[in-house]
């Protein structure tokens, strides 16, 4: 039988009852959290289908006295590596954010803003939410509206055409923002209740590096992840 969970209105799985009792024992799953059988009509605590079931506890859910992930001024071990289970949701991207600057320069910014959808469909994936994809792509797409319609119309007379380039040029700027922060916070929640890392990312780095500065964290995450399915701790 499988199991569903749910938290925070956003619901995951399905899972087997000896995943339930894996992402129990490593912390990823609460036992406050909500799960439901395919069979059961009603949402019920996670504690309640466990019942009298026994938790086995990993050796490798439990980091050495002291231990961190990585240093740099986001924990992400500690704490974590006891709720964290690796392979219970889909990983970041995992192109080396040097790669994605040097992509970005050869491009102009265009790489940038392509990665930048990239990451958000990720975002759609682990948290079932269309917000972050549809202001990534609507900020590119506005973008490249407004200069399409402000180059046919160079050298015209055709200023209400200009001026409407000239808008959507601006609002994707706007729009950009908009996203890069809806994806922070996006990354934040996650990473602090689903998948708890104590993530903290910086408003001013995440004003102007935005992808950039995402696939920075998202390659610690990854790196830390791999090292802690081997149960190497750090």
């Amino acid at each position: 039988m499988n199991y569903y969970i749910q938290r925070q209105l956003t619901e995951y799985g399905p899972y087997t009852l000896a995943d339930l009792q894996r992402y129990v024992a490593q912390g990823s799953v609460l036992l406050t959290d909500l799960a439901r059988s395919e069979a059961m009509p009603d949402w019920v605590p996670v504690s309640q289908v466990m019942g009298n079931i026994p938790v086995p506890v990993p050796p490798s859910a439990i980091p050495p006295a002291g231990s961190t992930a990585y240093s740099g001024g986001t924990v992400y071990g500690a704490a974590a590596a006891a709720a964290l289970a690796p392979e219970a949701f889909a990983n970041p991207p995992g192109f080396h954010w040097v790669g994605v600057l040097v992509l970005a320069v050869i491009t102009r910014g265009l790489f940038t803003d392509i990665w930048l959808i990239v990451e958000a469909n990720w975002l759609r994936k682990v948290t079932n939410t269309t917000k972050d994809i549809f202001l990534a792509v609507s900020a590119l797409a506005s973008l490249y509206v407004g200069i399409g319609i402000a180059v046919v119309s160079e050298g015209s007379d055709n200023s209400p055409a200009l001026i409407l380039g000239g808008l959507l040029i601006i609002g994707s700027l706007v729009l950009r923002i908009v996203a890069v922060f809806s994806m922070r916070s996006s990354i934040e929640d996650h990473y602090n209740t689903v998948e708890p890392m104590n993530l903290s990312l910086s408003g001013v780095m995440t004003f102007f590096f935005g992808a950039i500065y995402f696939q920075y964290h998202f390659n610690q995450i990854n790196s830390w992840k791999r090292k802690s399915a081997l149960g190497l701790g750090t």
